[in-house]
């Protein structure tokens, strides 16, 4: 395998937020006074001092989370100035800042475009103010308009929308209207997800309890297929499982992940990819802070990948970039044999199924396999290598 030597991306984790949403599995925690921000960013830089010694060319620097927008200008000015003092962003083409609608001003974004952020990932999730309020969001539809006007009058046109299918109680009509009211404020890119219901959220323990009402299998495979034809109607790509954009405006910070390219990682819980080691920082914030004052880093502690691992991390995130898929020779080339070789059961099945197809010397999931993608991806563990 290819030593992994130049770092392309940093994600960058800000935990906080103003509530905890029912359905989050993230590494959240409620903001309840200012100075939990001030302790964060200490030890952040102490972590930062310490990655800045790592080979890097960034192309792409993610602010993440949380809600990193709960930041208030001084906080926000302190640690866009401390990566600029650290690191070397001279060849950075996309700065990502997550946003959620109930936060910021024009005011503040202007002075985050000031500070070089050129991208923005908004936190949409529906336009339906039953489905936010049940969902347990801190917004509301008109603070959605009010974000995204603040944004573009500060300059910040490249906007992406999350939105989430799949909601309890959620209708069709519902979707297709979230939907053309996300379209109807021209966004760059959209981000649209399927519910996942993970046990330990409040979501989760009702699932449990058989007390949540979700909508049937076929109802979201509707509510997919709506957004696939109705995004193509709007000049969107679907480049990804999850992701459409508008041409040439594909977020560059997701496509290194699904390029199993080098990207670093800093802060509670974040999760990097260096020197073909996988390595996640504690999730917890006391063992994070513990970490980062012992200088006790997971990106020297974590062990690397084998070579198996590595390959079949190859081929299933490569054919999340539907257009993309996995060459075959560039495979042949790091692993040292074809993809029919690697997998000489799996594939021939898979291609007669018609859940991948060969483009060229491509291989592509096609998008009418893309619901199935998780029973694929299961195929693959396993290359013969």
């Amino acid at each position: 395998m290819k030593q992994q030597t130049t770092a392309q991306g940093l994600y960058l984790h800000l935990p906080f937020c103003l509530r905890k949403c029912f359905y989050c599995d993230f590494t959240v925690r409620v903001l309840e006074q200012r100075r939990q921000i001030s302790r964060y960013l200490d030890h952040l830089e102490l972590e930062l001092a310490a990655l800045s010694t790592l080979p890097m060319q960034l192309k792409t620097l993610y602010l993440g989370g949380g809600t990193p927008s709960l930041l208030n200008e001084a906080e926000m000015e302190r640690l866009c100035t401390g990566l600029r003092q650290k690191l070397n962003l001279t060849h950075l083409q996309e700065w990502t800042l997550e946003v959620n609608p109930e936060t910021g001003s024009q005011n503040y974004f202007e002075q985050c475009k000031a500070l070089g952020i050129n991208r923005v990932s908004l936190g949409v999730q529906s336009f339906q103010p039953n489905e936010l309020q049940q969902s347990g969001r801190s917004h509301s539809p008109t603070d959605i308009l009010r974000c995204v006007a603040e944004l573009r009058a500060a300059g910040l046109n490249n906007i992406s929308l999350d939105l989430i299918y799949g909601l309890p109680g959620q209708t069709l009509a519902a979707w297709q209207d979230s939907l053309k009211q996300a379209l109807d404020l021209n966004p760059s890119h959209l981000s649209l997800y399927s519910l996942e219901v993970h046990e330990k959220t409040t979501w989760g323990q009702l699932e449990r309890l058989e007390k949540l009402q979700r909508p049937s299998e076929e109802s979201e495979v509707a509510m997919y297929e709506t957004a696939c034809q109705l995004l193509a109607e709007q000049g969107f790509e679907h480049y990804e499982i999850a992701n459409w954009s508008l041409p040439g405006l594909a977020s560059q910070h997701n496509r290194l992940y699904w390029q199993a390219a080098p990207v670093l990682a800093l802060g509670v819980g974040a999760h990097g990819y260096w020197q073909h080691r996988r390595y996640a920082n504690s999730d917890q914030l006391k063992t994070y802070y513990q970490d980062c004052q012992n200088q006790h880093w997971s990106w020297q502690n974590t062990a690397a990948q084998s070579r198996q691992d590595t390959a079949a991390e190859h081929v299933i995130l490569g054919l999340r970039l539907l257009q993309v898929g996995v060459d075959d020779r560039a495979f042949a080339q790091e692993f040292g044999c074809s993809l029919a070789a690697a997998y000489p059961k799996e594939l021939p099945e898979l291609l007669a199924k018609g859940l991948l197809i060969w483009h060229g010397k491509r291989l592509c999931l096609p998008a009418e396999a893309v619901l199935l993608s998780n029973e694929v991806f299961a195929a693959l563990l396993e290359p013969q290598l």
